[in-house]
């Protein structure tokens, strides 16, 4: 059975931009919050409060991103806008669903697996592609 886990920034998921990576971090912090109201039995009014926060969060930094992307011209600004537009309508399925359905625990779980992978994924693959357009270097690679 999946159990959230805690995320943590690092460096690795950085853009290159301050004001994304931000944004970013508030959204591995709400991530956390859901994680923490599955965890501890917050009840789905909570859970329905912080799916609510992460929708128009998300929704509003992707916009914001998008638009980073076009101005530092980065290859990867097109497939970040699809990319975008498949999770919001993933999101709003899933939101609907704990919505109509009064929520349940396996649901809300589900719904942190997916959304907390796909957040994770997305900034290290697509995201970190804009930090050599705006740096004019690669990234730097995490020391082990």
């Amino acid at each position: 059975m999946y159990i959230p886990k805690h995320l943590e920034w690092n460096e690795t998921l950085s853009t290159g931009d301050e004001t994304l990576d931000n944004q970013h971090k508030y959204l591995v912090d709400t991530l956390n919050k859901l994680g923490d109201a599955i965890n501890e039995g917050h009840g789905n009014e909570n859970i329905a409060r912080i799916l609510g926060t992460l929708r128009f969060y998300s929704s509003w930094h992707f916009g914001k991103e998008e638009d980073c992307m076009e101005t530092h011209h980065c290859p990867a600004a097109e497939k970040n806008k699809k990319a975008h537009a498949v999770f919001i309508e993933k999101f709003d399925k899933f939101h609907a669903e704990f919505t109509n359905s009064g929520g349940t625990n396996g649901l809300a779980l589900k719904i942190h697996e997916e959304i907390s992978g796909w957040i994770v994924n997305h900034i290290l693959f697509v995201d970190g592609e804009l930090y050599p357009c705006i740096h004019h270097r690669p990234k730097p690679t995490r020391p082990n």
